[in-house]
């Protein structure tokens, strides 16, 4: 979902782009395509919908707050609005998938009935005769949808040791190169006012085994250690190619890799990847079709340490994580066969709208637990409703 402030920074990009300031976007016709029933935009960014940005601009106001109240403004001067009915998504007509689209429908607006709920309800895995069965072998390492990062890392932990285990392979662990964020790199005013930047670069044994362990929650979705082996199921997390489908969020399995051992540990220098219906076939010179190589990169990285206190490193991986779990923002655009999905800890009827809208039919999809249905009941805020 696009926040206020990246509607202010495309329009202004353009403009400066095209040289035409006064006109928005240049004067370029623009199409925007969109779900407001979907996520709001991440890292706590107002969404054009929001009823705490105005259109007005102040001098007391900070640069990014006029930014900001620009981007509203800028996006009330859209009128033309095509809304597309038909879904695309969920075609089967059995009746139960009927009561999916209808409790979808629904859902959106926050507005679930009784029936809706009764409904979901019976898609809870259980042991009873005719609850859906988690150990289906349709369902068996599927990437589970959850809300929270954490539950994402523990999933994918043991998803991984599970794989290995059904696949009669050990898992092999490759290490990131890691070094302090130094100082020496900064200028002197920077120095003396920050106290978490550090005069070398080289970390010490027990602080560096001490950041592998940490989760990819606490490292910004960097992996210290990534525990792997062939045929596993991987998500990427960075743009490395996008002519050959290698995006952040593309979904691929392990083919092989290449490796090397510094300082005692094990480390990746090349992983080829076989990726999962890429939008078009990708055929490198030497590689078998869809098989692609990731390389490792260096990223500055905040890392969450056990004492509550923040460290900067620069780490060096390959920008992969496993795919046993994945969260609700990274299922965005997803259309699942199989959707199996973790609604506990969803916080709004958007988060539930955009796990239980993966679904292709409700044959194929199946919640892990119970869920608060008072979280999609009682009807949605009149700011969301007048977008839909």
């Amino acid at each position: 979902m696009l926040g206020c402030h990246d509607l202010y920074r495309i329009c202004a990009q353009l403009c400066q782009i095209v040289g035409n300031p006064d006109d928005p976007f240049g004067g370029i016709n623009m199409i925007f395509c969109g779900d407001f029933a979907q996520l709001p935009p991440a890292m706590s960014q107002a969404a054009l919908y929001s009823p705490n940005i105005g259109t007005a601009v102040n001098p007391r106001m900070t640069l990014r707050a006029q930014e900001t109240a620009l981007g509203k403004a800028i996006w009330h001067q859209f009128t033309t609005v095509v809304i597309l009915r038909e879904n695309m998504r969920q075609t089967t007509l059995t009746p139960d998938d009927r009561k999916l689209r209808k409790a979808l429908e629904n859902m959106r607006y926050k507005a679930c009935t009784i029936e809706d709920i009764e409904f979901l309800r019976t898609r809870i895995a259980g042991k009873g005769p005719n609850r859906p069965k988690i150990a289906d072998k349709r369902f068996r390492h599927v990437s589970v949808i959850t809300a929270r990062n954490m539950y994402r890392d523990k999933i994918n932990q043991l998803g991984c040791l599970q794989y290995a285990a059904d696949t009669n392979q050990e898992l092999s662990h490759f290490y990131s190169i890691n070094h302090w964020k130094s100082s020496s790199l900064l200028g002197k005013r920077k120095r003396q006012t920050s106290d978490k930047l550090h005069k070398s670069d080289i970390i010490d044994g027990e602080t560096q085994k001490l950041l592998w362990d940490l989760t990819p929650e606490n490292t910004d979705h960097v992996a210290g250690k990534l525990s792997i082996c062939r045929g596993m199921p991987i998500l990427i997390k960075r743009n490395e190619a996008t002519e050959c489908c290698i995006t952040n969020g593309a979904e691929a399995k392990i083919v092989s890799w290449h490796s090397d051992t510094i300082a005692g540990v094990t480390i990746l220098d090349t992983l080829f990847v076989e990726l999962i219906n890429p939008p078009k076939l990708v055929q490198l010179e030497g590689l078998p079709t869809n098989v692609v190589p990731l390389i490792r990169h260096t990223s500055t990285v905040t890392c969450k340490m056990p004492n509550n206190q923040t460290e900067q490193i620069n780490r060096q991986q390959i920008p992969i994580l496993p795919n046993f779990a994945m969260t609700d923002y990274a299922s965005q655009g997803r259309t699942r066969p199989n959707n199996v999905i973790d609604l506990q800890n969803c916080s709004t009827h958007q988060s539930f709208y955009t796990c239980v809208s993966r679904s292709a039919s409700t044959e194929g999809t199946i919640i892990l637990q119970g869920f608060d249905p008072k979280k999609i009941m009682g009807g949605a805020s009149g700011y969301l409703r007048q977008e839909f």
